[in-house]
């Protein structure tokens, strides 16, 4: 028995079958390994494959009976292998290994219940390595991508249409580059011509400083005397008047039209401050070259006495006055305006706003400001921006002239550059822009209108519109009710009101007609609940459940409202409570001279087209037409969302402002639109006019001079032709003062 539970033992590791004797109790794996000692808490190891089977060891021979065989040695038990993952055995002292070999000698105990064969059951624990815990890789088939296909071959022409169009693409791309960089370059340099002389902080400083007078116009009164002398001696140093010859006298006339020149001079600083001031700042302008010119004609005056001819005196004699009267009318102009303007207390501006209606630029009247009114008065006009060109040009131009005369043409150097400075300098250029100014801005006063200055006219030029409302053409004094029949039941009261209520909520200029109508009919007020405006010339809302319309006799037909006959009265105001004719009003409008004026006005000005911006179902434009006798052809009739958009008090804020105005009123606000666009063209056809003149001066005396002809390039010729080319310059800018 004690050998048969040896070979027990020692078959625990076996994995041969073998036939399970019955059992009293059963024990559990765990708890036979446990007893044994082999068992130690470990964690499972993954399943491995089963090792196959050793072959059974051949059976030992029985024992013959009456022999006791010896006990033979108790076999060791085996170590258990514990699975290691991948982690290092602690190392262990010699004292450990000697107690675990003392206690694997010593002799086990008997367990005390029966064993069972358990070969079935048992786990055979093998070294487990590190390669077998990793998972077999599972081969898949490799997924073969599909190959590109080639590309086919292409058109060359299409090729070389998209080279060129990709060529195209990059220019048009340079192009834009090339034109954003320009535009940004002229847009600096308009902002550095638009940069004004003088800021004053205030419009106030400004007013006591051009109000600052002084001995101006004493010094200009003087200088026009003694430039009428300088000519008067002139000649008599050239021609015998009469039995009155003095010519021989043509040294000591030569002398005084110096000293009379010189003395110009000391009454004209002003001038000679603003050229050389003009000139040092890289600016030089017309009164620079002014300047220049007299330096050099006082230089060939000193010559010109000793050779005994006349000077070129009188010519800078009539330049200096009439610089020096620019100045006064520039002052003047400026502090005219700025005085108006002190004196408005709620200004109103005429501002022009861009692409307003259907891509039309529009002025429209809003709240004024005198923040920038200021430095836009003193923003330099057109003359002087095209003077800043030009006289350097002419300068430099008859400086070259006046070498090559007198070194091909034999001539004195100075006596040339003398000459053609004279005939250079446009003595109207001097009243291009301060004359019209100032006949501007005194019309302008009188209405309480005032201009921004040449800003301000540039402002309100070109092609535009300007923005008309009903109280422009028919103020409410203008408009007046004959009498009112009613035709239902409901009182007259009711109805009144319910006519004010629809007037009132379409923003009408009835508005104050209907009130006062209220007001003596003792009717009451109420409120529209939800508001319409018709295209057939009527408007409609709901009033207390009731359909209200209020037009002509037009509309009222087209809203299919009964219409008796003696009641069809083309001029009058016909109101309907749910589609029943309620009462009639009729209505004058008269016409208003005022509006007359600034209708005038504005169609006489090219280029301004009045658009009728009217809430006024009655005011159309064959009413305009009748009333104030103008042709209806010009005048334009938006529909009536544009309409009130248009008239809205918000229209026109975003707006440029380009006049200021000290009351709303129709002709103040026509005036200082129509006045701004007639000075800048009067403006630009001065300027025009005058460097024709002096282009024309330069090149005749150019051929003069090189021809060495000096009686014909005399002073007195000189001077009778700047005469010549000033009085188109004095008629073109007073025309201003005669529209």
């Amino acid at each position: 028995m004690k050998k048969k539970s040896r070979d027990s033992e020692e078959k625990l590791n076996i994995q041969t079958p073998a036939v399970a004797e019955p059992e009293e109790e059963t024990y559990s794996l765990e708890d036979i390994m446990r007893e044994f000692g082999g068992w130690s808490k470990q964690p499972e190891p993954e399943p491995e494959r089963e090792p196959e089977p050793e072959p059974a060891a051949p059976p030992e021979p029985a024992p013959k009976p009456g022999n006791i065989p010896e006990p033979a040695p108790e076999p060791k038990p085996a170590p258990v292998l514990r699975p290691n993952f991948g982690k290092e055995e602690p190392s262990k002292s010699a004292a450990d290994v000697m107690r675990v070999a003392a206690s694997a000698e010593a002799p086990r105990q008997k367990p005390s219940f029966k064993l069972v064969d358990l070969s079935g059951d048992t786990i055979p624990f093998q070294t487990v390595r590190e390669e077998d815990l990793q998972e077999p890789e599972t081969k898949t088939a490799p997924v073969e991508m599909p190959e590109e296909p080639e590309p086919a071959e292409r058109d060359p022409r299409q090729v070389r249409a998209e080279q060129q169009a990709e060529k195209r693409s990059q220019k048009r791309l340079k192009k834009q580059e090339a034109q954003r960089r320009k535009a940004q370059r002229a847009a600096v340099r308009a902002a550095r011509r638009e940069e004004p002389e003088i800021v004053y902080p205030s419009p106030q400083e400004a007013c006591a400083a051009y109000a600052k007078v002084g001995t101006l116009r004493l010094r200009l009164l003087v200088t026009a005397l003694l430039t009428v002398v300088s000519a008067v001696l002139l000649g008599l140093s050239q021609y015998a008047i009469g039995s009155l010859d003095l010519t021989g006298n043509r040294r000591l006339f030569s002398v005084l039209m110096l000293a009379l020149l010189l003395l110009q001079c000391v009454l004209s600083y002003e001038v000679f401050i603003r050229g050389i001031y003009q000139a040092l700042k890289l600016r030089f302008d017309l009164m620079s070259l002014l300047t220049l010119m007299v330096l050099v004609s006082a230089g060939d005056s000193f010559f010109a006495v000793s050779q005994g001819r006349a000077p070129f005196c009188t010519a800078p004699s009539l330049a200096l006055l009439l610089a020096l009267w620019s100045v006064a009318l520039e002052r003047k102009a400026k502090w005219r305006t700025l005085k108006t303007v002190l004196s408005m207390d709620h200004p109103v501006a005429a501002a022009k706003e861009e692409k307003a209606w259907h891509g039309l630029d529009c002025i429209f009247r809003r709240e004024g400001s005198l923040d920038a009114f200021t430095a836009m008065l003193e923003t330099p006009d057109a003359a002087q921006k095209v003077m800043r060109v030009y006289a350097p040009a002419a300068a430099a131009i008859t400086l070259v002239l006046a070498i090559l005369s007198a070194v091909y043409g034999g001539g004195d150097l100075l006596w040339a550059w003398a000459a053609l400075l004279t005939a250079a300098l446009p003595c109207g250029g001097f009243l291009s822009c301060c004359r019209p100014f100032s006949i501007l801005a005194s019309r302008l006063s009188k209405t309480g209108a005032a201009l921004c200055g040449w800003r301000g006219a540039k402002i309100l030029s070109g092609e535009c519109g300007i923005i008309i409302r009903d109280q422009d053409l028919f103020p409410a004094k203008n408009i007046a009710i004959n009498g009112m029949k009613m035709y239902s039941d409901l009182p007259a009261r009711q109805v009144v009101g319910y006519a004010a209520a629809v007037v009132q909520a379409a923003g009408s200029g009835l508005l104050p007609l209907f009130e006062e109508l209220v007001k003596n009919e003792n009717g009451r007020r109420y409120t529209a609940d939800s508001f319409r405006q018709y295209e057939g010339g009527g408007l409609g809302a709901e009033i207390r459940g009731d359909v209200v319309l209020l037009g002509t006799l037009p509309f009222m037909r087209l809203m299919g409202v009964h219409v008796p006959e003696g009641t069809r009265i083309q001029s009058a105001a016909y109101i309907s409570v749910n589609k029943e004719l309620a009462g009639v009003f009729a209505l004058t409008y008269a016409p208003s001279a005022g509006t007359r004026s600034g209708l005038h006005s504005v169609m006489h000005s090219s280029g301004l087209t009045p658009v009728l911006a009217t809430r006024d179902f009655m005011i159309t434009p064959a009413l305009v037409k009748k009333r104030y006798k103008v042709s209806a052809d010009r005048l334009e009739f938006p529909v009536v969302a544009e309409r009130a958009r248009l008239s809205a008090p918000e229209a026109g804020a975003d707006g440029k402002q380009g006049a200021l105005m000290a009351k709303g009123s129709f002709l103040s606000f026509a005036s200082a639109v129509s006045g701004g666009r007639l000075l800048r063209r009067a403006v630009h056809a001065s300027v025009a006019v005058s460097l024709l003149g002096g282009i024309l001066g330069t090149g005749l005396v150019c051929l003069l001079t090189y021809l060495g002809s000096v009686e014909a390039a005399s002073a007195v010729n000189l001077l009778v032709y700047q005469l010549l080319w000033l009085l188109p310059n004095l008629l073109i800018t007073g025309l201003i003062g005669k529209t």
